[in-house]
């Protein structure tokens, strides 16, 4: 009479072939793991650089004026300040008013500062614009702030995902609003 059962060697051929297919599912997924990390960091710098970009152009084509100076702010390849006319209740501009919006970038932070009038609508806010920021170029179309008509922006983003960086540089140019 024979006894039925598994042996040694039968059992020793399931556990190398379970082994294998353990390595090779757990291979698959650390790397399909690290493409989704890889591109989920360059969506995100893409979309951080875009975000700033178009916020900096919107104010860029509503500003009267690029000012040298305002608050403790002095311009220059890192500091813009724009002087925005006021807007009223009605969302009518207020003749001779001022607000006034700085961007400055603070460590690897673009930030983006409204100081409003008193009469204007327009909220005082601080707000992050982008993250990740390794290099922010602000140029004036002339060195006398009274006659800038154009800024130009460039901003290169760049995150590090394990072993690999991710990297973006974008740039803009926009008039201001009386150019």
């Amino acid at each position: 009479m024979r006894q039925s059962g598994f042996t040694i060697v039968e059992l020793v051929i399931v556990i190398l072939l379970t082994l294998v297919v353990g390595i090779v599912v757990s291979t698959l997924f650390i790397g399909q793991n690290r493409v989704y990390q890889t591109e989920t960091a360059e969506l995100n710098i893409t979309n951080d650089a875009r975000t700033g970009l178009d916020d900096i152009d919107n104010y860029v084509r509503q500003a009267y004026r690029a000012l040298q100076s305002y608050s403790s702010y002095t311009a220059g390849s890192q500091v813009l300040i724009l002087q925005i006319q006021s807007v009223g209740a009605s969302t009518q501009l207020i003749p001779g008013t001022y607000d006034y919006v700085v961007y400055y970038l603070t460590g690897n932070n673009l930030y983006r500062q409204v100081y409003p009038d008193a009469a204007s609508t327009r909220s005082a806010t601080t707000k992050k614009i982008a993250s990740n920021v390794n290099s922010l170029a602000f140029t004036y179309s002339d060195p006398d702030f009274a006659l800038v008509t154009t800024v130009s922006t460039a901003m290169t983003l760049q995150q590090d995902v394990g072993c690999q960086t991710r990297s973006i540089t974008l740039s803009s140019s926009s008039k201001l609003r009386n150019y």
